[in-house]
């Protein structure tokens, strides 16, 4: 199925649709939030995504990260629903697409009263089909998109789910995602299920990426994704947790550049033209076309002589 993500396309024609991920690396502040979605802009980035917490009614206390207490962190860092209002509007003006991830029922309600294009879900929600039926059902009666981490389940889990968004008639896409922050041992990236993901599925299928590079996010393009979602931050130095494993502004426009030669070399892979040059004939006006690497004759040769070896070079 074709998405529609406010104006963005995800279809077999459309590039590789690239999203900033800032967590909460706002830290609750607005004017942060907007220097961070300026950058990602510059970088190229397509689409900033955020996240909606009310952490009193999604999670208990004494959730330990690397950082402490996760209820306490989401606590000190909340962007309220004002300021999700503000930074829509800035997005608007700015020309880059808003995404956001609920973390609670009364999340996914203000955000569909906010009039959000779409929703992204977080891999610890995966199997909470109460909540996954709730955005399918908004789905289905929208038509707005909704991406899903798949981080955090098992295949037959997974499954579950995805008849979920069928059932609703919903507008949905899966992301592959390993839920490490960030991934150390690449063998559990896992590229290989984009493809088995898409097959088993019959959906598109992006690629979350928890790498501290650009490597894997390169590959999920040959591989297929459609959509690629990465940590952003302003600087890999700064005091918020998710900050060292996030792209910085240069590592962003690297990104999107690499991606965007990788589906430009996939482009004319449908066969037409020549399989060398894709507009089917040589460019015999360019220094490097066969008539100067090419072999040529040396000498005027009579009609229906032999050639010989030593007639061209």
């Amino acid at each position: 199925m074709d998405l529609m993500f406010g104006k963005l396309a995800i279809n077999k024609e459309s590039h590789t649709l690239i999203v900033a991920e800032f967590s909460d690396g706002h830290e609750g502040d607005l004017e942060h939030a907007k220097k961070l979605v300026d950058a990602a802009r510059a970088s190229g980035a397509d689409v900033v995504k955020f996240q909606m917490h009310f952490p009193e009614v999604e999670m208990v206390p004494g959730v330990k990260m690397w950082a402490g207490d996760l209820q306490d962190i989401l606590k000190k860092v909340w962007f309220s629903p004002e300021k999700h209002v503000e930074i829509i509007r800035y997005c608007k003006e700015k020309g880059i697409q808003y995404l956001c991830t609920p973390f609670s029922p009364k999340a996914v309600d203000v955000l569909n009263e906010l009039g959000v294009d779409g929703f992204k879900t977080g891999s610890g929600e995966v199997y909470n089909l109460p909540f996954h039926r709730k955005i399918a059902k908004i789905s289905g009666a929208t038509g707005k998109p909704v991406f899903v981490s798949t981080g955090m389940c098992t295949m037959k889990e997974l499954a579950e789910t995805v008849s979920v968004y069928k059932e609703e008639g919903a507008h949905f896409m899966l992301m592959n995602c390993t839920s490490e922050y960030p991934i150390k041992d690449y063998t559990h990236v896992r590229l290989t299920l984009i493809s088995k993901l898409k097959r088993k599925f019959g959906v598109w299928v992006g690629q979350s990426d928890h790498t501290t590079d650009n490597y894997t996010g390169f590959a999920s393009v040959a591989l297929g994704a459609k959509v690629i979602e990465k940590h952003f931050t302003l600087d890999r130095a700064g005091t918020f947790p998710d900050d060292f494993m996030s792209l910085d502004p240069g590592m962003m426009k690297d990104f999107v550049e690499g991606v965007r030669k990788i589906e430009a070399a996939f482009r004319h892979s449908s066969g037409r033209g020549s399989a060398i040059n894709p507009r089917g004939s040589l460019p015999r006006d360019k220094k490097y076309s066969a008539e100067l690497f090419g072999k040529k004759v040396k000498k005027d040769i009579p009609k229906n002589a032999i050639l010989q070896w030593e007639d061209v070079g």
